[in-house]
């Protein structure tokens, strides 16, 4: 599930990991790598000797990136010839840092308490507001007001000011694991959160009280707060198995769209209309439509027999109401009610899938796959006006890119359970348009390179953000741009061209 630390040897799934199972890094140089050469600052690289990882991206009309991160230790967020340390006051805190068009340095914002402190996603309001979810745990502090704490993790939501400094910040939870994982802003300023919760939680930081009790393991919930941080309303899905959800979106008649996991069972919408989903095996992936009062309209699931998830952020509606998902999937999944019998094959333990569903919930007969023998996953997921597709994520071993017809094979340079990270643009068909992977040298199930987060610019531009390993070359053309992470696993901010997969620089 989001938040939880992965098995070591196991990549599923892969693309939901706060991070790695901590192993010995298997440097493949002896000494600190010189800095990079004079010239163009990107592609970035964030990090000291521990464990970095920019988990999500958004541009805005300027061009200018926000990436959100988690760090450990102490970390000069400046590429340039600046200076800007922070220091975590947990094991991990998490940065929120601007960065012009050309990777000079704006300024950042940093919050975490006593333990592990873990973004999920970013997104900007059209007043400039910049919000963020993921956990936070004790002592965590916005604006000089410490965030309360219920114990464990808490539930993350915060707005940022245009120029950096904290407006507001909620901590939701109970004395269990309680998780954000990706948010939504609606066109009057509310801004929904999905995610997961355990035990009791009391989803309104103010004076009043909204208490949800999980149902077994953690459930899943959506939550809408006004743009000052005030509860709205909340309503729950899951059942005796861990639940939750990942990816939110919102419809042009402002209703919900959440996708997710869920396993054995799950009940969602209200006690006096409840509509239950039953797992075929494993984790299975769900998409519900929820009206404005998030009251429930429809639910479907997708999956078979192994396990199967929609990720965070791994859904789009466009103007239309289609609703295109990105996830993963292990052995013969079905796509959902409505597909007639429409069924996946995996290549090997876990292949990417893409899907689109109508405003009804049935399947639109879209349905795209790629993978090879070993894990690949999808942790970040968009679409362009002209109906272009951009995936993000990791991979392994031998894999064909190209879901249509024609074939284009890369080779991981990943052994022994590391992997790859990979851009991925796609037609609106679903044909391959470009592809980069971002690899390196690398052996071991602890170093798993991954593209964390997506964003489209309106320069003709993509930021991919997320975290490498060892010496990558950011550069899919002949030329070489390589960055050298400082020991664990370091951050990057690269950008590409949108058209051609090109670096910018």
């Amino acid at each position: 599930m989001p938040g939880y630390l992965p098995r070591c040897g196991s990549l599923f799934p892969l693309l939901l990991a706060v991070a790695a199972c901590r192993a010995p890094f298997e440097s493949d140089f002896v000494t600190p790598p010189p800095p990079p050469p004079a010239g163009p600052l990107l592609p970035l690289r964030i990090g000291s000797v521990g464990p970095d990882f920019a988990r999500a991206v958004a541009t805005d009309a300027a061009g200018n990136g926000y990436v959100v991160s988690y760090f450990a230790g102490t970390v000069d967020f400046d590429a340039g010839a600046g200076a800007v340390a922070r220091t975590a006051v947990g094991p991990y805190d998490i940065a929120l840092t601007k960065y012009a068009a050309d990777g000079s340095f704006l300024w950042v914002f940093v919050i975490g308490g006593t333990d592990t402190d873990v973004p999920f996603n970013v997104k900007l309001a059209p007043d400039g507001g910049i919000y963020v979810t993921g956990f936070v745990t004790a002592g965590a502090l916005c604006s000089g007001h410490v965030l309360p704490n219920a114990g464990g993790h808490d539930i993350l939501l915060m707005r940022i000011s245009a120029v950096g400094t904290c407006d507001w910040a909620i901590g939701v939870g109970g004395t269990g694991t309680d998780e954000g994982h990706d948010l939504a802003i609606d066109t009057n300023g509310d801004v929904l959160v999905t995610g997961s919760f355990s035990e009791t939680v009391d989803f309104d930081p103010g004076p009043g009280t909204a208490l949800l009790v999980s149902r077994g393991g953690t459930d899943g919930f959506v939550a809408r707060y006004g743009s000052d941080g005030t509860f709205i309303s909340v309503t729950q899905f899951g059942g005796v198995g861990d639940d939750a959800g990942n990816a939110i979106a919102l419809r042009t008649d402002d209703d919900v769209v959440v996708a997710g996991t869920f396993s054995v069972t799950a009940t969602f919408g209200s006690t006096l209309a409840p509509q239950l989903l039953l797992s075929a095996g494993g984790t299975d992936y769900f998409l519900a439509r929820l009206a404005p009062t998030l009251g429930l309209e429809w639910a479907i699931r997708g999956g078979g027999a192994g396990d199967d998830a929609i990720n965070t952020g791994g859904i789009v509606v466009d103007a239309g109401g289609v609703t295109y998902a990105a996830g993963t999937f292990t052995g013969t999944a079905s796509v959902g009610p409505g597909a007639g019998g429409q069924l996946l094959v995996s290549h090997g333990d876990a292949d990417v899938f893409i899907v689109n569903y109508d405003g009804t919930g049935g399947w639109g007969t879209f349905a795209r796959t790629f993978g090879g023998i070993g894990t690949e996953g999808v942790s970040t997921f968009t679409r362009d006006v002209a109906g272009n597709f951009y995936l993000g994520g990791s991979f392994q071993g031998s894999v064909d890119f190209d879901p249509g017809t024609g074939t284009h094979v890369v080779n991981a340079l990943a052994s022994a359970g590391a992997a790859d990270a990979y851009v991925l643009s796609l037609t609106p068909t679903g044909d391959l348009r470009w592809v980069d992977p971002l690899d390196a040298v690398i052996a071991g199930d602890a170093n798993v390179a991954i593209t964390g987060g997506l964003s489209l610019a309106g320069d003709g531009t993509i930021w991919a953000v997320g975290r490498f390993f060892g010496l990558v070359d950011f550069d899919p053309g002949t030329s070489a741009v390589q960055r050298q992470s400082l020991g664990d696993a370091d951050q990057f901010v690269v950008r590409y061209d949108q058209v051609t997969g090109a670096i910018r620089r």
